[in-house]
């Protein structure tokens, strides 16, 4: 008899669970953040962390105008740094005998530029005009 009713039990239940709903289709992922801006003005400062020479230049305040993910770092009087914004944040540029390696990260972005004698690391922050 024990095995009669655990078999009716286990027939009961397949039947209820038979008539369950189905469970709910699964949640569809929510869609990515649109991506930051990245062109604006960005303003910050820049420190010397090499001066191998007295001819480098001097640290202070940074103003970047960036257009169409591009942008041209001041070196000093006479150079300027072309550089650009890649879609995954990588910042870089170039200009005779001088890098410019960074990264942007929303707002913010920092990087350094250097041509072997004289490096200066920056760091800007984006602002509405």
């Amino acid at each position: 008899m024990p095995a009669i009713r655990f078999r009716l039990l286990a027939a009961v239940g397949a039947l209820l669970s038979a008539c369950a709903p189905p469970p709910p289709p699964p949640q569809p992922k929510p869609a990515p953040p649109p991506p930051v801006r990245s062109d604006g003005v960005y303003r910050g400062t820049s420190t010397r962390f090499q001066a191998d020479s007295r001819a480098c230049p001097h640290p202070g305040v940074v103003t970047l105008y960036v257009q169409n993910n591009q942008f041209s770092y001041r070196w000093d009087y006479s150079t300027w740094v072309d550089s650009s914004i890649d879609p995954d944040g990588t910042v870089h540029g170039q200009a005779d005998r001088i890098t410019l390696q960074g990264k942007r990260d929303g707002k913010h972005m920092e990087g350094d530029v250097t041509n072997g004698i004289c490096a200066l690391h920056f760091t800007v922050t984006w602002h509405d005009s």
